[in-house]
């Protein structure tokens, strides 16, 4: 029987994090790093993840960097993207690549991509706020450090889902509709691709598994009409549909006051995977209905 290759996640406590260890704890030797205790067997626990040394990546296999500042609502110093996103995580690259880590996964975002409607693998990254940029950087930082003896395996997802603790605008636009409101999102034909979270940790699985460097990106490989959404939430929430058609003025209007609003609510974005599936062989399941249920019992216990 094959030894199981050894996993030190750094930033446990995130929600992808918790998920690999859920889905994975059998699979594969896993260690954990955070900054506050996820009561997993085997975690070490710092305040300062540039503290580390690089005896902690001694004979680990595979590093997934789950640390990361995430777009904010409300506004932060951009220096905090910059100093977490990019440069804690090459920090923590060369460190593994030192003490012979073979393979970096870094989770980057669809966000590199700034304000477009389709991505593919030839699409120009072009960021448009301080969480997109500073996760561009990392991500052409690392692929410097890659080289035969280092993997540098970068996922760029969309939105995630699924699970009862999802963070995120899935789980925000659930709350707003179970408050019942009416909303307009009858007759919308725009389509949004995302990603459940047990799809990730599948593409993640499979990468370790295909030991091949790279940028990859991802999702559910089943792009979702925005009103088809909403059904699933309402039914899932047991609400009668309120939804309404806004005049066509109203949407020029919205995209001029509120444009990062409009862009999600009303916008399209569709991600080409195929290369994706080609290299790494792992096919998506379509687990939308089984996402939102997840996602609603959550709302509804509280």
């Amino acid at each position: 029987m094959l030894d199981k290759q050894h996993v030190l996640i750094i930033g446990g406590s995130s929600f992808v994090a918790r998920n690999f260890i859920r889905i994975h704890h059998n699979n594969y030797s896993i260690k954990t790093i955070n900054r506050t205790s996820i009561g997993f067997d085997n975690e070490l626990i710092t305040p300062d993840f540039s503290t580390l040394s690089s005896d902690v990546f001694k004979n680990i296999d595979i590093v997934i960097n789950c640390t990361a500042i995430v777009h904010q609502q409300k506004k932060i110093d951009d220096n905090i993207y910059f100093n977490i996103n990019h440069k804690l995580a090459v920090e923590l690259a060369k460190k593994a690549k030192l003490a012979g880590v073979k393979s970096f996964i870094q989770l980057s975002t669809i966000a590199v991509y700034g304000k477009t409607t389709h991505v593919s693998n030839s699409s120009i990254e072009n960021p448009v706020n301080p969480y997109g940029k500073s996760k561009l950087l990392a991500d052409n930082s690392l692929k410097e450090l890659c080289d035969s003896n280092f993997n540098v395996i970068i996922f760029r997802p969309p939105m995630i889902y699924g699970s009862s603790d999802a963070p995120g605008n899935m789980m925000r636009l659930i709350k707003l509709i179970s408050k019942g409101l009416p909303l307009p999102f009858k007759g919308l034909q725009n389509k949004r691709d995302f990603i459940h979270i047990d799809n990730l940790i599948g593409f993640i699985d499979a990468s370790i598994k295909k030991n091949s460097s790279g940028i990859y990106l991802v999702s559910d490989n089943s792009p979702v009409l925005i009103s088809e959404l909403y059904s699933i939430i309402i039914n899932c929430l047991n609400k009668q549909n309120k939804a309404f058609q806004l005049p066509v003025f109203c949407f020029s209007l919205i995209k001029k006051i509120i444009p990062e609003i409009y862009d999600k609510l009303f916008g399209n974005l569709t991600i080409d995977i195929s290369n994706t599936l080609s290299v790494l062989e792992y096919k998506p399941v379509n687990l939308l209905q089984q996402g939102i249920i997840e996602m609603v019992d959550n709302v509804k216990t509280k």
